[in-house]
């Protein structure tokens, strides 16, 4: 008798069908391969771009509603996450393992990123005009300085915050791997 749930396992069959694995255009191994990773690589510098526009936009006068595209951003994140998950692959795990230089750097080039957006945005809101105005919209106004250096402590807060989330995690997910490494090691010792 078998006591399992009949419920089907979510898939990535259609995920596959739009980015084409199983296309001829995939050519053999190793073009698949090659294209693969070029369609990682297209990701980041995707994600790189949507940065740059969200402070673009709030450079010339979009205002909050930049974070629109800033938020755009996390999609990419959030659709490879979910894909992992569908094939039961640990993407949080893989993440905990990137290397420091690469941690760093990608770190480094986000906070900047954001403090400039930030700096973009919180001028435009106290001063009544934006950097550069393009005509975007109206002036924006917040009527005290007060409330500007609330948005800079409350970006400063979060950014802090999830750095210190990230950097937790990350050191939960490394100690849980080597964890999962030393029963391994155990189980190979036995036979």
């Amino acid at each position: 008798m078998n006591t399992t749930s009949n419920k089907k396992q979510p898939t990535n069959e259609i995920a596959d069908r739009i980015a084409g694995f199983h296309d001829p255009s995939m050519g053999d191994e190793r073009e698949r391969d090659v294209i693969l990773r070029a369609y990682t690589f297209g990701a980041v510098v995707s994600t790189y771009v949507f940065f740059a526009l969200g402070l673009i936009f709030a450079i010339l006068g979009a205002g909050m509603w930049s974070a629109l595209i800033v938020l755009g951003s996390m999609v990419t994140s959030v659709v490879i996450s979910a894909y992992c998950k569908r094939e039961n692959v640990d993407f949080s795990m893989s993440m905990a393992r990137v290397s420091p230089k690469r941690l760093i750097i990608g770190n480094i080039v986000g906070a900047v990123f954001a403090i400039l957006w930030v700096g973009a945005v919180v001028f435009h809101l106290s001063e009544g005009y934006p950097l550069i105005d393009a005509g975007m919209g109206a002036s924006a106004t917040l009527g005290a300085s007060v409330s500007a250096y609330s948005i800079v402590f409350g970006a400063a807060f979060g950014f802090i915050a999830a750095l210190t989330l990230m950097r937790i995690s990350r050191v939960r997910k490394i100690k849980e791997a080597r964890a999962e490494a030393a029963a391994a090691d155990e189980v190979a010792d036995v036979d």
